[in-house]
């Protein structure tokens, strides 16, 4: 038995305790996450993964005709909850441990760990049969550049932080190299910059003065929280920002 249902910002399973299911219900999660642009799927697909495996095992004991269910919920901000529940009787999850066996040859004693390692927060039903976990996912930043007129306009996705750094310089050097010379930057989708990501299109901006004096560089679409910050870092005597 198996079904599925969704709505705007949820998904819902409901299945007979059989493994083979386990990897059904990891492919229809991986076309509904595609809904919010998000492409890195390995940590949710892992905690998802555990969560189903020890409800057929070891909640249900693998007992067809019991049901399993997972509901699969989008709570905003690349943040999810997962809530799996089993017919099974429950266990004492107080006495749980969250910790990696030290004896790597341990076959068991792996799930929960994983499962803790990767999420934010665990809660429990206090019968023990019914689990929440929250789960953040990291989307990497992506660069779109397009050509309008002479502007070049650059659309981060995401933050422009420390981790995404090299492949922003990457980018913008490469458009210095092929001689363009007007640069608009769309920060829509950019909720945070730290101060490497400034210093980036701070180098970035003397680079191309030194080719061409003429230039002109727009930030446009930039929050309020962004904009003061562009202000306080004098930002704007480089940039013209654009609400």
């Amino acid at each position: 038995m198996f079904k599925i249902s969704e709505d705007a910002n949820s998904i819902f399973f409901s299945f007979s305790s059989e493994m083979m299911i386990v990897d059904r219900v990891i492919q229809s999660c991986r076309d509904y996450l595609k809904r919010f642009d998000i492409p890195e799927f390995s940590k949710f697909r892992l905690v998802l993964r555990e969560l189903l495996i020890n409800a057929v095992e070891h909640g249900n004991r693998k007992a067809v005709e019991r049901t399993v269910s997972c509901r699969i919920e989008a709570m905003g901000g690349f943040q999810f909850k997962i809530t799996v529940e089993d017919e099974g009787e429950g266990f004492d999850y107080a006495s749980l441990s969250m910790e990696l066996p030290k004896d790597p040859h341990q076959i068991r004693s792996r799930g929960y760990a994983l499962i803790a390692a990767f999420t934010d927060k665990l809660e429990f039903n206090e019968k023990g049969n019914k689990i929440t976990a929250f789960i953040h996912i990291h989307r990497e930043t992506d660069y779109r550049i397009e050509s309008c007129n002479d502007w070049q306009i650059i659309t981060p996705s995401g933050d422009i932080t420390a981790g995404t750094a090299d492949k922003f310089r990457a980018s913008l050097v490469s458009l210095i190299d092929r001689g363009h010379i007007n640069y608009q930057f769309d920060f829509t989708h950019v909720q945070d910059i730290d101060s490497i990501g400034l210093s980036v299109m701070i180098i970035f901006a003397k680079m191309l003065a030194k080719k061409n004096a003429g230039r002109q560089l727009k930030i446009i679409h930039a929050g309020n929280v962004l904009t003061d910050l562009f202000h306080l870092t004098r930002m704007d005597k480089i940039y013209k920002i654009e609400g």
